[in-house]
């Protein structure tokens, strides 16, 4: 009974020791966890706001450049603009100029351009006067181009006038071929030979490029039969002239059918 008595006497008097001892170390640990508890948040806490800090500053900056990024894209665009605003004008100005110089060939080769008129054909041509007559035929041609032809007419009208000539005062006729000058000017008669002869000297002395050529022409029967005729070259191309087939077309007016006219424009009339 003793024993027992003193072993309750030890638990109950070192017992409120042991809880005073566990409440101290509850109190310790308490506080031990409170503080580690608080220093680690303020350290996540200043971590998050350098973080924060960290980050917002470099997006400042990569705005501020994105934006002088934009106004340099700006400005290089405004000088694009105005790079290209001259381009234009100065293509304009070319522009301008071609066409300028192009109104001002077109007014310098005004027959030229125009070609396809008989008028423009002849009278773009330089005249190159020669003579190659002699002795009495130079003076009856002579004599005949002062009567009809004057220095103010134009080329045209000179062609045209020796044309009307000879098909208004000669008629076909053989009898004529030896002495082609005198026969058709002074008598009045001829064949394609003489008439073709005597419009080729009359073209020559008013400064024309002509000849005569021989070969067939298509008949009025049918088929072919030996010609000549009369070629002027005018500007390098070649035009036929042949006065005795016009006398034969010729009814009461000149149609001007064989006058001045390149072969396409007469198919199948001539095979030289």
């Amino acid at each position: 009974m003793k024993i027992l008595y003193f072993v309750r006497t030890l638990f109950f008097k070192y017992l409120e020791k042991f809880i005073a001892c566990a409440a101290i170390m509850l109190i310790v640990v308490s506080l031990v966890q409170g503080i580690s508890t608080l220093s680690f948040d303020g350290k996540s806490g200043s971590d998050s706001i350098t973080a924060s800090v960290s980050c917002t500053k470099p997006m400042k900056k990569s705005v501020k450049k994105s934006k002088s990024r934009n106004a340099a894209k700006g400005k290089k665009t405004l000088k694009e603009r105005k790079k290209t605003v001259k381009i234009k004008k100065s293509k304009k100005k070319t522009k301008k100029k071609s066409v300028d110089r192009a109104k001002s060939k077109k007014k310098l080769n005004t027959y030229t351009k125009t070609s396809n008129n008989v008028v423009s054909r002849l009278n773009s041509a330089k005249l190159k006067p020669k003579e190659f007559l002699k002795g009495k035929d130079e003076k009856i041609l002579k004599k005949h181009l002062n009567k009809i032809i004057d220095d103010d007419m134009s080329n045209y009208k000179k062609a045209k006038t020796c044309y009307d000539y000879l098909i208004n005062n000669t008629h076909y006729s053989y009898g004529g071929w030896g002495n082609a000058i005198e026969s058709v000017l002074e008598k009045g008669y001829g064949t394609c030979t003489e008439y073709s002869y005597v419009y080729m000297a009359m073209m020559k002395y008013l400064g024309f490029n002509a000849k005569t050529v021989d070969g067939s022409t298509a008949m009025a029967a049918g088929g072919y039969g030996y010609h000549m005729w009369t070629e002027v070259k005018l500007n390098g191309n070649t035009y036929v002239f042949d006065p005795q087939v016009e006398d034969d077309m010729t009814n009461g007016k000149i149609n001007y059918y064989r006058f001045c006219k390149t072969y396409s424009e007469v198919p199948g009339s001539y095979i030289k």
